[in-house]
């Protein structure tokens, strides 16, 4: 008598599909041909969310090629893609019973035959949970894909074998392991209904992790069997390009972290994902991982938004925790795993050939991460004597205000204090301080010392992000090196000029970021002897203009702090159409280059709405010097902006623009050229505006410089790159000592940069301009609030200033200490009139009362500087306006202090009256009146001071009398006069000034009023800002759960206890001479072809 073969307990295969390929045939056949007797397979098709509408006949295609294959199967569709994990768990609903095991599968995996008989063995066999095969690749099974994976306490997967390795039969062992992929995942029915299937708010990556992970706290085994091998193709960023693939599976890693760490571990977890995570930030600067570190930061901070629902979830995991929490914790791995697999592994990086996008192994190096190192000590040796006492005031160096609040009221009052003051859109580098202080706790001084090194640094990790075109990591340390070295740095820096290190900053992203928007990627070093002239992928629309919106968004940090980026950003974009075009690119590639600079130039000057309406060319560009600069090709050549020793030296970087375009052919010829141009053209025009040929105001010769330095760190990367790729290895010539010399040239030129760090402050001298001035002048109080009239060379005033005439400019200061805010130009008001009419009256000596003519604006001292310890010192000094200062003598109202201080000539105008006063009965009489006549007959110094201190900030109140109250600022109807409750309206004094005629004396109170408008244009700009942010960094935010409409609730396959018996021994037998039973037609009866089937109803 034959002994009966025992029965095979169900087996349910679910299997996800979504838009199959042609390799869903392979699946199909893979799943019919399994010899296990006792399986269901139910197909669960999705569509995209908008064709959701369209499903049903979208399923009936699919359904077709199922039932050709499987005729037996289930094919029901899902009206919207609701991820990988929502669809699966649909199989709780179609299923009854908890008998039985359910298999996980994806549409693109090929299992061998024997491989779920297998698994179903060892499961009983192990007494397991979940079981999972071993993965190998589609195309080549001898490469290893997955043999189960291991996953540190961070949520980080380990995936225990290198890439690329072959399988050798060496991981075939079973054993335990904390995750299995859910291409191919076996589990216990009872376990996973118990368990609530996946998590429904992860759709796609991290799934299986979370699932595995709450297996384990059941107490459940978890087990691979390498017996069982099932391919897998494994392109879901091919098949679902619209997805954020990293950052969705940064933020399922820390989702599932969040639920699942025991709360007695969860406090100094979250600590360490925070450290971690800023390690990663930095590993990932110097190295090619910045991405991902980048989605892991986002991800963190996406969890705080989802707090409430993470706290739900938490509660649902809570009744499946059996085992300790250290028990969990044992079995997972120690340290970071993506640290570890960095340091010990390769890494695959995406380069475009000729039409295709391709993944190459590149080895990772620790050359990056030394020579970043290095930048990064080198910068702190440099600036070492500014971590101790700060940034002295020298230059664009202001001190910031003590409270970041002070930044923002006056940016959301719009009264603009500088010069004389006026009603106007206020600079957005005000707001932008205000919240760059969050990072500082608020301590200003510190974020002053760390903007301004921090601009630095973001220089450096742009061209570093730049030279990313170049797969040679020796060329892409040569322009981190070139630039972060280059003398201008050391000029800026010992000069004050926080424009130019803006302008440093923000050129290379620019430049990055509008190559990306134009579809330039990395190009593939397996085609370097292809003529390909960019590495260029197609972008949909959608996806180009989010990378110009980023782009944009640089910008507009950058003009914020530096309008003249704007301009500087559009001939930039026309240097690399240009480049492109000459360097025989495509005319699309050059097209669209020129549209992202222009389309980022546009955003920039949107956000910076409204103010960029009250710019003028004068104040982006800056009032020109006294006579002409006469630097001098070599010294512009070698970047001496600043103190620089050994600037010379720098001259040998040019050599390297000549040998790439000499060296490189393809894609490096291509860069080669760009920069070349860049060089050619911005050197050009500093040349030329340097000798004063150029019929417009041009900026400073250190704005000009920074592309010219920036043009010269991508040459050396690509000359280097060129000798690797194009040289190296060829017959000997004169192209070998050509690129030999270029590297030694490289080397040559930094030789500046590096003598600059030994002095510790780049030179910066001990006592600057402003520092004097605040000792020098005296206190408002007690005699009233005045102004301060600096004359002189644009290029000695330590605030930007209105050029008057044959380089003779001036500026209006407060009483105050200079700050940060005095850095920005002055918007247009009647005050310009009243000190050209002044100016003028003592050039022509027509009077020697002009200190009467100023005493409306209530200028108290005109102070001429004569060395700033800059651009002029003592040793080789600028000459000061021939004249000025004997014109100054004449003047009868304007007598010469003598402070001591060789450094100023300083006059104080003995004619003039507080910047709010109570005018004398002249006085009163004399302001009804205009022009200059008027105002030298009349002796105003008799006012009396009021409302001493006031600003636009809060509301001064003082005892008035009646008679005439005067301001000193240009008429504005915004500032507001109360006498005892009675509103007192406003008139002009003097033509151009404000006053108020009291009729009886009381208590006054003076105020100025934010119109309704500006707190419209504030919210419309914060909005535009917001929106751009959100836009442009893909920011999606669900705090909720989701509710996706799936299937009509139906039972199509019952698992319960009467549909047969269920096999408790590992014993299967497989009869081959039958036909694996998969289903039934959706129109037979219940029950299936033998006694022991599960019962199945349609």
């Amino acid at each position: 008598m034959e002994p009966e073969t025992p029965s095979a307990p169900p087996v349910v295969a679910v299997v996800v599909v979504h838009d199959p390929g042609a390799w869903f045939d392979d699946t199909l056949d893979a799943l019919a041909r399994q010899d296990y007797p006792n399986l269901r397979l139910l197909f669960l098709v999705v569509a995209e969310e908008a064709a959701a509408a369209d499903a049903v006949d979208a399923a009936p295609s699919i359904d077709a090629r199922i039932q050709q294959r499987i005729p037996g199967a289930f094919v029901r569709a899902i009206g919207a893609n609701v991820g990988f994990g929502a669809a699966a768990n649909e199989v709780l609903r179609l299923v009854e019973g908890d008998n039985g095991f359910f298999l996980i599968c994806h549409d693109d995996v090929a299992p061998d035959p024997g491989a779920l008989r297998l698994m179903v063995e060892e499961l009983y066999r192990s007494n397991a949970g979940a079981v999972g095969p071993k993965l190998v690749d589609w195309d080549d099974p001898s490469v290893l894909q997955a043999v189960g994976l291991g996953m540190d306490r961070f949520g980080e997967i380990d995936p225990v074998i290198e890439p690329g390795e072959v399988d050798q039969e060496q991981h075939d062992g079973v054993r335990d392991v904390f995750v299995l992929p859910s291409a191919y995942l076996l589990v216990r029915a009872d376990l996973f209904r118990e368990l609530g299937g996946f998590d429904p708010a992860i759709d796609f990556y991290g799934e299986d992790t979370e699932l595995c992970w709450r297996i384990h706290h059941s107490g459940a085994r978890v087990v691979v069997v390498p017996s069982a091998r099932v391919r897998h193709l494994g392109q879901l960023r091919q098949r679902r390009p619209d997805l954020r693939h990293g950052l969705m599976r940064a933020r399922h890693r820390m989702r599932s972290v969040a639920t699942l760490t025991g709360a007695s571990r969860l406090p100094a977890r979250s600590i360490e994902m925070v450290l971690l995570t800023l390690v990663e930030l930095v590993v990932g600067l110097f190295t090619a991982r910045f991405g991902q570190a980048w989605n892991s930061f986002r991800a963190l901070l996406g969890l705080i938004p989802r707090t409430p629902a993470l706290l739900a979830r938490r509660r649902q995991v809570k009744p499946i925790r059996r085992v300790p929490e250290r028990e969990v914790y044992s079995l997972q791995e120690r340290g970071s795993a993506r640290l570890n697999g960095y340091l010990r592994s390769r890494e695959t990086a995406t380069y475009v050939g000729s039409g295709v996008q391709v993944k190459r192994w590149r080895q990772s190096a620790t050359a990056p991460v030394g020579a970043w190192i290095a930048v990064i000590v080198g910068l702190i040796v440099g600036a070492r004597s500014f971590f101790d006492g700060g940034l002295p005031p020298v230059g664009e160096f202001l001190a910031f205000p003590e409270s970041p609040r002070q930044l923002l009221d006056t940016f959301l009052s719009g009264w603009n204090p500088n010069g004389s003051g006026a009603t106007s859109p206020n600079p957005t580098g005000w707001a932008s301080l205000s919240g760059l202080s969050v990072f500082t706790l608020f301590h200003m001084g510190l974020l002053q010392t760390l903007f301004v090194l921090g601009l630095l640094l973001a220089g450096s990790a742009g061209v570093w992000r730049l030279s990313a075109v170049f797969t040679s990591t020796r060329a892409r340390i040569a322009a981190l090196l070139v630039y972060s070295l280059s003398p201008i740095v050391s000029g800026a820096m010992s000069g004050g000029r926080l424009t130019v290190i803006v302008v440093y900053a923000a050129t290379p992203w620019l430049l990055h970021l509008t190559r990306r928007a134009s579809g330039i990627e990395t190009a593939d070093p397996g085609s370097a002897e292809l003529d390909v002239a960019d590495g260029v992928i197609d972008l949909t629309p959608d996806e180009r203009a989010r990378r110009i919106l980023a782009a944009a968004l640089v910008l507009a940090l950058a003009v914020a702090f530096a309008p003249v980026m704007l301009p500087l950003a559009v001939l930039l974009a026309l240097v690399v159409a240009l480049g492109t075009v000459l360097a025989q690119g495509s005319l699309a590639t050059a097209g669209w280059s020129l549209v992202a600079g222009l389309g980022a130039a546009a955003g920039a000057a949107v956000l910076n709405l409204p103010w960029i309406t009250s710019w003028t060319w004068e104040g982006v560009v800056g009032a020109q010097p006294l006579g002409e600069a006469g630097l001098g090709l070599v010294p512009l050549a070698s970047f001496e902006i600043g103190s620089t020793d050994f600037a010379a030296l720098a001259l040998a970087l040019y050599l390297p623009v000549f040998a790439g375009v000499m060296l490189a052919r393809a894609w490096r010829l291509t860069w080669a050229i760009r920069s070349a141009l860049m060089v050619l053209v911005f050197g050009g025009i500093a040349v030329l505006a340097d000798a004063g040929s150029i019929p417009i105001d041009m900026p400073e010769a250190g704005v000009l410089l920074v592309p010219v330095a920036l043009g010269l760190a991508i040459s050396a990367a690509g000359a280097l790159a060129a000798f690797d790729l194009d040289v190296r290895g060829g017959s000997f010539g004169w192209r070998q000592p050509l690129g030999i010399l270029s590297s030694v040239a490289v080397v040559v030129g930094l030789a500046p940069g590096l003598a600059a760090l030994t002095d510790g402050s780049f030179q910066v001298p001990n006592t600057p301009l402003a520092r004097l001035l605040d000792a020098s002048l005296p206190d408002a109080s007690p005699d009233g609030d005045y102004n301060v009239l600096l004359l002189g060379d644009a290029r000695v005033l330590p605030v930007p200033a209105t050029e008057y005439r044959d380089g003779v400019s001036w500026a209006i200061i407060d009483d105050g200490p200079l700050d940060v805010r005095d850095r920005w130009m002055p918007p247009s008001n009647a005050a310009a009139a009243l000190v050209t009419t002044a100016l003028d009256e003592m050039a022509s000596t027509s009077t020697l009362r002009a200190g009467r003519l100023l005493a409306p604006l209530s200028i108290r001292f005109v102070v001429v500087p004569e060395f700033d310890g800059v651009t002029s010192t003592v040793n080789d000094p600028l000459p000061l306006p021939t004249g000025l200062v004997e014109a100054l003598e004449d003047q009868l109202d304007l007598v010469a202090l003598r402070p001591g201080l060789p450094t100023l000539e300083a006059f104080e105008n003995r004619a003039w009256f507080p910047k709010q006063a109570q005018l004398d009965a002249a006085g009163a009489d004399a302001s009804g009146a205009a022009g200059a006549e008027v105002l030298v007959r009349s002796d105003l110094s008799a006012s009396a001071p009021l409302f001493i201190g006031a600003d636009q900030l809060d509301t001064a109140t003082d005892d008035v009398s009646d008679g005439v109250v005067h301001l000193g600022v240009p008429f504005d109807d915004a500032w507001t006069l109360s006498v005892d409750g009675t509103s007192v309206e406003p008139r002009r004094a003097f033509g151009e000034t404000t006053a108020y005629d009291v009729a009886s004396a009381g208590v006054g109170s003076l105020r100025y009023e934010t119109s309704a408008l500006r707190w419209l244009a504030v919210a419309v700009q914060t909005l535009l800002w917001l929106a751009a942010i959100v836009i442009a960094a893909r920011v999606r935010v669900s705090v909720g759960r989701r509710d996706p409409l799936l299937l009509a609730d139906e039972t199509l396959i019952d698992l319960t206890d009467d549909a047969g018996p269920v096999l408790v021994d590992p014993g299967l037998v497989a009869d081959p001479e039958s036909e694996p039973e998969t289903g039934v037609e959706s129109g037979d009866a219940p029950g299936a072809s033998s006694d022991d089937a599960p019962e199945v109803t349609s």
